[in-house]
């Protein structure tokens, strides 16, 4: 947590011993008054000889813990809810400074490469096989920038989502085109299985399936080192069908595994985070497998890794 986010919580801590201590003092106050009050009483009574009302002072601390008590009931549960409020703040604050960063690196990143290959093809005497490869270059930089924005309106559409289109399709064919395309170019560096049946034909939109297996994917191999495996697995059921994606990286820690689908948020701290990425991939599928009527999961993986399962419903 930032400097000036512990400086705030210790402010408001401060401030809350502070009017519990203005509590306790004005009972002490109240409880002096009520002495002299009934000093007061006694001797209008000598005087007139009228009997005034008694109040032991068991009875008036009685009352004024009692008042006094509700009074710091209410307080509590507004201060509670107020210190909710500013983590929450302050937790969204460092989320998205967070995505800010990430988004900042991830654009400059192809926009430089693209750039470099335009100007290297405008050197005359280029031979016709490094111009091909400076303009295949120049094409996945682009499909990568053109992923990302296309990630960021998902992610910034929530109000009013692209409709989704359900058509009968063989989903075996969707994720085995997807996986050939991520063994290319996101996946280059792992070794990427699939274990699937021949067909699997259900009733599904079959651009968000895709967006879920390369987001899956993709998160797999950024986290997992160079050269190990990823397996992609489509496990038929009798009332729907499963899609895991199992790595051999760090894992998840437990207390994380449901805060890595929430937008913008990445384990740790973008400045010191070697891995790259914003934060939206998965947030992207756990909307998109909702959607579709799935749930989304995290597992361990044995002995190392995690399986990220999706399980879709037969429509």
């Amino acid at each position: 947590m930032e400097r000036s986010s512990r400086r705030t919580i210790w402010l408001f801590g401060g401030l809350v011993v502070y009017i519990i201590a203005q509590f306790l003092w004005w009972g002490l106050l109240l409880m002096r008054k009520g002495d002299e009050v009934e000093d007061l009483e006694a001797q209008l009574a000598a005087l007139t000889g009228a009997e005034g009302i008694v109040q032991t002072p068991m009875n008036r601390v009685w009352m004024i813990l009692g008042e006094g008590g509700v009074f710091l009931v209410i307080l509590l549960v507004v201060v509670i809810l107020t210190y909710r409020a500013v983590i929450n703040e302050f937790r969204m604050a460092a989320t998205q400074r967070n995505f800010l960063l990430a988004v900042t690196h991830e654009l400059r990143t192809p926009i430089a490469a693209i750039k470099l290959q335009l100007q290297t093809l405008k050197r005359p005497g280029i031979p016709d096989d490094q111009r091909r490869i400076l303009q295949n270059t120049a094409e996945e930089e682009a499909d990568r920038l053109a992923l990302l924005t296309e990630k960021v309106l998902l992610a910034s559409n929530d109000e009013n989502p692209v409709p989704l289109t359900l058509v009968e399709v063989d989903v075996c064919e969707v994720i085995r085109s997807a996986v050939d395309r991520a063994r290319s170019h996101a996946a280059m560096d792992h070794e990427v299985l699939l274990e699937a049946p021949e067909h699997l034909r259900t009733r599904i939109d079959p651009h968000a399936l895709r967006s879920i297996v390369d987001n899956l994917v993709e998160n797999a191999t950024k986290y997992a080192p160079t050269g190990t495996r990823i397996t992609v697995q489509v496990k038929p059921g009798e009332h729907g069908w499963r899609l895991l994606v199992s790595d051999e990286g760090p894992g998840i820690p437990l207390q994380e595994r449901e805060r890595v689908f929430e937008r913008f948020y990445r384990i740790g701290r973008e400045e010191t985070r070697n891995t790259r990425g914003t934060g939206l991939g998965l947030y992207i599928v756990k909307r998109l497998v909702q959607r579709l009527g799935g749930t989304v999961q995290i597992r361990n993986h044995q002995p190392l890794g995690a399986i990220f399962a999706a399980s879709f419903p037969h429509h």
